[in-house]
């Protein structure tokens, strides 16, 4: 195509010395036309080649079908009545069971939208009480449809203590108040230690500070807060679930910690899963 331009463009530079400006010009815009009307042509018949060849592939799928569907049909003529009549019933108890799925899966996605939206009511209401402890080690996030509320070691115990301290209790009672509003999640408490092993005398190990800690944050939150204690589950992780591994001062901060993480109530979801 590149080597017809050139030989169409030599013949009008030749002819334009025996011809006037103006037919030249008038020359060239017909070639310019023409050449445009050719590229959209080839553009055409390119997409007409790709459209019969989908057209093709169509028909061979439709004549595959056919003769299934040809097959199936000799076969239910060769059945007898009863067998027929046993087919129909069968075919029916089909249609029931597929339209009864179909009810469960739209009510079971209507439930998982129920709990995300719940979630999200949850972390902006918690995200707005806690707004005063922003820069006192308080932190909200959600991780696979949980939200967790991760607060400093400091905010709520001094050091080697289990029992909540003031500032401590102003910031479980802003989340209690949060959390009252929605009375169906369920409350899981968890203490965290750093990897440095407990010398002390007052308690076994690491296992029991995450432990009892946890505990006392259940019991505040509990009385205090006056959240049903059929909501809570307490736990102790000790160093074993920590946020950041490695073993610098600025890791073992992060990682002494008491995390609330608010579970939804996944009954109705259990029972639509039977």
């Amino acid at each position: 195509m590149r080597f017809k331009n050139l030989l169409i463009l030599i013949a009008i530079s030749l002819l334009a010395s025996c011809v006037s400006q103006r037919k030249y010009n008038d020359m060239y815009a017909l070639w310019v036309y023409t050449d445009s009307q050719y590229q959209m042509l080839k553009s055409q018949n390119r997409l007409n080649t790709r459209n019969c060849k989908d057209f093709e592939e169509e028909i061979v799928r439709l004549r595959k079908d056919s003769l299934a569907a040809d097959s199936v049909f000799k076969m239910y003529m060769a059945m007898t009545e009863k067998d027929k009549a046993n087919l129909r019933v069968e075919l029916q108890n089909q249609s029931s069971r597929l339209t009864l799925s179909a009810v469960k899966i739209a009510d079971l996605e209507s439930a998982l939208y129920r709990k995300d939206s719940l979630m999200k009511a949850t972390r902006a209401r918690l995200t707005a009480a806690l707004i005063g402890f922003a820069d006192k080690g308080v932190n909200v996030h959600v991780v696979g449809g949980k939200v967790y509320i991760s607060l400093d070691e400091r905010l709520l115990f001094q050091s080697g203590k289990i029992d909540v301290n003031e500032n401590g209790k102003t910031a479980l009672i802003e989340i209690a108040n949060a959390l009252n509003q929605d009375s169906t999640t369920v409350l899981t408490i968890e203490g965290h230690t750093d990897d440095i092993p407990y010398k002390g005398k007052a308690f076994k190990d690491n296992w029991d500070i995450s432990v009892l800690r946890a505990t006392s944050v259940v019991r505040y939150m509990q009385v205090a807060g006056n959240i049903k204690p059929t909501r809570f589950i307490a736990a102790g992780r000790a160093e074993f679930l920590p946020i950041d591994p490695s073993q610098t001062p600025e890791a073992r901060k992060l990682n002494r910690r008491i995390e609330i993480i608010v579970t939804p109530n996944l009954d109705e979801i259990a029972k639509l899963l039977e």
